[in-house]
């Protein structure tokens, strides 16, 4: 529970980050979203339980200081979070090459999901199309936050959790 708090309070950071300093910066396409890096965080490192209603408060925060329909983002995040967890039951997510790759899909299905039920709330096909174009550069400036995070707290990040059989990309490959 201890830690689920210290996502919170990290996600609060991230979200007056992101809500407040980076529009002050950097156009609406290359703002990092630094909520996907936690979810992603959440579903690779804790407990399921926990874990899913902290992913739901993540979204319902993220809702509330987006000013979008209310249960957007928790949608999106809850079905990024059970991909993440589905991947993570058969893949080696100790790898920091496949995190970051497992990153770029959720960042995109992320976006294709907001875009969806955004398209389907409105009747503006055009946000669908706005919101898709933007995530290349979302992608590109998301990994470099994280890419930081990893040279400033590799240990935590990549941390393998004690498990020492797991070196190939599957679970069990010990190529």
């Amino acid at each position: 529970m201890k830690r689920c708090m210290l996502y919170l309070m990290t996600a609060f950071m991230f979200l007056l980050l992101q809500s407040t300093f980076f529009p002050l910066f950097l156009e609406a396409r290359w703002r990092p979203n630094l909520i996907l890096i936690l979810v992603l965080l959440l579903a690779v490192r804790e407990k399921p339980v926990p874990a899913m209603l902290t992913v739901m408060l993540l979204g319902a925060l993220l809702d509330s200081l987006s000013g979008t329909t209310i249960g957007l983002h928790i949608a999106a995040c809850l079905v990024v979070f059970i991909m993440i967890r589905l991947m993570a039951e058969k893949l080696n997510v100790e790898s920091p090459a496949l995190l970051v790759l497992i990153l770029i899909g959720v960042i995109f299905v992320h976006g294709l999901l907001v875009a969806f039920i955004m398209t389907t709330y409105s009747d503006l096909a055009t946000i669908f199309y706005l919101l898709i174009a933007t995530l290349p550069q979302q992608a590109l400036s998301t990994l470099f936050v994280f890419f930081m995070m990893i040279m400033v707290f590799p240990h935590r990040l990549l941390d393998d959790s004690g498990r020492s059989d797991h070196s190939g990309m599957f679970r069990g490959d010990l190529s």
